[in-house]
């Protein structure tokens, strides 16, 4: 039988010992809650990020009354510090899996809000995977979750086990930027200026996701792409760019006959910068095409190994939900959807259903329905 399931009727205890001198420090602390104090708490990004930086910014750049905490992994509190603001803050705000928050007890005057890393609902995680431990105390005192559309709040609700009531599409606070006409500016400049072979050309992104269990033995097939291959079925009015996912160290092989025309741009960080000068994003089950659909970019979905990584994975919905500008299992097939890829009713069609509430004014709305406490229209 499975170990995990044999814990779980004992699983909860289980998470509250491994917590326990924390918890005995977090119900020590008599101070009342400050109404007007968040605390951003992330231990798995180095330095603040994301939702969380995004909402920390325009508190600040709109110099509003709250009193700001941050405990990052690049720079956490002290644990003794982390506990007193987590026990004294009207609002914990996290972004991704916090083990010791689940092990606390808030008080009614706290909430505990997640805004979820990732948008849209692809690949299954959390509760709606069969390997969950279901007695698990993981997620489920969440306060309240944001996501990027009405129709994947039963998604979310369902991963995170808790009242859909609970799951609000206020959007997704990072994507802010992606509507900002100065920084698209920024970014293509300073990319063209990194490769300017780029100019004039148009743009494929090829950004897999990886294959694996975890960081530790990543990899992609590299038998499922033929850089080259690509290359001569696109044509010359063609360039591709390649971003590995960050666990993947294996590259991929570009011929010499055509490093004037595919560039490895791995080592960026933000996937999304790339997508301000892509015309075609080709990926497989990576849930940056809610980001390339949010920008209008259409996306191709290149799949030779769906059904092995359907039966270890699972999606939310049907898998051809997704393919809105296509779905390729070879090379030849590839390379004719991308060229004759459009944006597409199917496109407008994904964008209402999985990131409509992505509107460039999702920290605004968070901040004032929220924290500001204006729950009108909710």
């Amino acid at each position: 039988m499975d170990k995990r399931k044999l814990l779980s009727p004992v699983y909860p205890l289980l998470q509250r010992l491994k917590f326990l001198k924390q918890i005995i420090e977090f119900n020590s602390v008599k101070e009342k809650v400050n109404p007007k104090k968040i605390l951003f708490y992330s231990s798995t990004r180095g330095e603040l990020g994301g939702n969380l930086l995004c909402i920390l910014n325009y508190i600040k750049e709109n110099s509003l009354d709250f009193e700001t905490v941050v405990s990052s992994q690049a720079k956490p509190l002290c644990e003794k510090e982390l506990i007193y603001h987590l026990k004294t803050s009207a609002f914990v705000l996290i972004d991704d899996f916090q083990p010791l928050v689940y092990a606390l007890k808030f008080s009614p005057d706290q909430k505990l809000i997640q805004l979820w890393h990732a948008m849209g609902a692809f690949k299954k995680f959390g509760y709606s995977r069969e390997s969950a431990v279901k007695n698990s105390l993981t997620h489920k005192n969440y306060t309240l979750v944001t996501v990027s559309s009405e129709d994947v709040r039963d998604c979310y609700a369902e991963a995170f086990s808790i009242d859909k009531s609970k799951v609000l599409p206020l959007g997704v606070a990072r994507t802010d930027m992606l509507f900002s006409e100065s920084r698209k500016i920024e970014v293509q400049n300073r990319l063209y200026s990194k490769e300017p072979s780029l100019k004039g050309k148009k743009v494929l992104l090829f950004a897999p996701t990886f294959r694996g269990e975890n960081v530790n033995n990543a990899y992609y097939p590299n038998e499922f792409m033929d850089i080259g291959a690509l290359c001569s079925l696109l044509g010359n009015d063609w360039a591709i760019i390649i971003k590995m996912h960050p666990f993947i160290k294996n590259s991929l092989i570009i011929p010499d006959e055509v490093k004037n025309r595919v560039f490895d741009f791995s080592a960026e960080r933000e996937i999304n910068d790339i997508l301000f000068i892509t015309d075609v994003l080709v990926t497989d089950y990576s849930s940056v095409i809610f980001e390339s659909a949010v920008l209008n970019v259409p996306f191709v979905l290149y799949t030779p190994d769906l059904k092995e990584y359907t039966n270890s994975r699972g999606f939310y919905y049907d898998f051809s939900t997704y393919g809105a500008c296509g779905i390729a299992k070879d090379l030849n097939s590839l390379a004719d959807t991308v060229k004759n890829v459009k944006n597409s009713k199917g496109l407008e069609e994904f964008k209402e259903r999985f990131v409509s509430s992505c509107d460039g004014a999702s920290t605004k709305r968070f901040v004032e329905k929220i924290l500001a406490g204006d729950r009108n229209g909710l």
